[in-house]
């Protein structure tokens, strides 16, 4: 297949992300990097792969149990943690491929010890407590429940972490403070239980910049791995390189009349005489429909503007002014020359988040994943 599309994976910045991170969380606090969703869009076993030379890494961070086998069955032999979507179907896979469950509630706590009799074999696990999120976790009034599944139970189940989640720690500080507020009160009750924790992590990447004591002995940095802040207050704390570039190329230049319109729905009528570029790569490739009219893209080193409605298989672009030809080069994420388009860029001209501009965009089996 001859692909327009690529999706070029910078590796050299992925290591710089880490070792930057690894430097401002210090040489005491274990990491583990969230690999889910294929790594944020990434390839999630290159960047396992690569990120398992690591010694200060205490996990890979995985969403789903099919994730985790995947990385298995590819020859990566790190330590999984499977962070949520984890329920009693998936404790065969868990054992079959040494990967540790989080148990995020109390009915799932009770099926692990049931196993664990079954098979005769004790399983590990880390504790999800909800300190806030209201989405997956052991409720506070639960804690003691669980303190006592872990000590009458501690010949099946070797508990041997606990974490939570940050709701919202890239603007809201004190509702942050208080999240971590009530996690060291359940690290405490378990310690006071004479249960020894060997890893304690809340810190997401939001959490990693704003709060320095919640790094406690780990952390699990997602979006800053990959080269950005989790929020405009947040930039520049950490040297970061973005490392996911998307290129595609022109497909078709040809000139469009003053008056006339453009793509479905006419959504752009040329209020002068234009030169028009389509480029091969649209919606069905990852680039949202609600970019129409609202995006760059960069072409000879020059910003080209969206018009038009972005179509299934390609856009179109203002190519007034500049010089180009058929087959030339079109960065949609990357720099170009001296001018660069982010993935942060494009989740404001489109009213997201840039987590889902990273794992949405080339994603398509059309666009070939290139690792530099």
């Amino acid at each position: 297949m001859n692909f327009h599309n690529r999706a070029i994976v910078h590796l050299k910045n992925l290591h710089h992300n880490f070792e930057k991170i690894s430097e401002f969380v210090g040489g005491g606090v274990k990491i583990i990097p969230v690999i889910k969703a294929d790594a944020y869009g990434h390839g999630i076993y290159r960047i396992a792969k690569e990120l398992s030379v690591y010694k200060n890494i205490a996990y890979l961070g995985i969403a789903h149990i099919k994730e985790g086998v995947i990385l298995r069955k590819k020859g990566i032999k790190s330590p999984i943690l499977a962070m949520s979507c984890v329920d009693s179907f998936d404790l065969d896979l868990m054992v079959q491929y040494d990967i540790t469950p989080v148990v995020h509630n109390v009915y799932l706590f009770e099926r692990v010890v049931e196993y664990a009799k079954k098979i005769g074999k004790r399983i590990k696990v880390h504790l999800k407590f909800d300190t806030g999120m209201a989405r997956l976790g052991i409720r506070l009034e639960e804690v003691e429940k669980a303190i006592e599944l872990s000590k009458n139970f501690k010949d099946q189940v070797y508990v041997e972490g606990i974490m939570s989640h940050f709701s919202d720690s890239e603007s809201d500080l004190e509702y942050t403070k208080k999240q971590l507020e009530r996690f060291r009160k359940i690290e405490k009750a378990f310690l006071d239980s004479g249960i020894d924790l060997k890893l304690k992590h809340i810190a997401n990447s939001g959490a990693i910049l704003s709060l320095k004591e919640s790094h406690l002995n780990c952390v699990r940095p997602g979006l800053l791995m990959y080269g950005y802040a989790p929020g405009k207050a947040l930039k520049n704390i950490i040297d970061l390189k973005p490392v996911l570039e998307i290129q595609s190329q022109l497909i078709n230049i040809h000139r469009l009349k003053k008056g006339e319109g453009i793509s479905y729905g006419r959504t752009f009528i040329a209020q002068s005489d234009m030169v028009v570029g389509v480029v091969a790569f649209g919606y069905a490739d990852g680039l949202f429909r609600s970019l129409s009219n609202r995006f760059d893209c960069l072409i000879n080193a020059k910003r080209a503007r969206s018009i038009g409605t972005i179509c299934m298989d390609m856009f179109m672009c203002d190519l007034t002014g500049i010089d180009a030809k058929v087959s030339d080069r079109v960065v949609i994420i990357g720099g170009y020359g001296d001018e660069t388009v982010t993935a942060e860029e494009l989740a404001d001209r489109s009213g997201t988040i840039t987590y889902e501009i990273l794992t949405n965009i080339g994603k398509s089996i059309r666009v070939k994943r290139v690792y530099r």
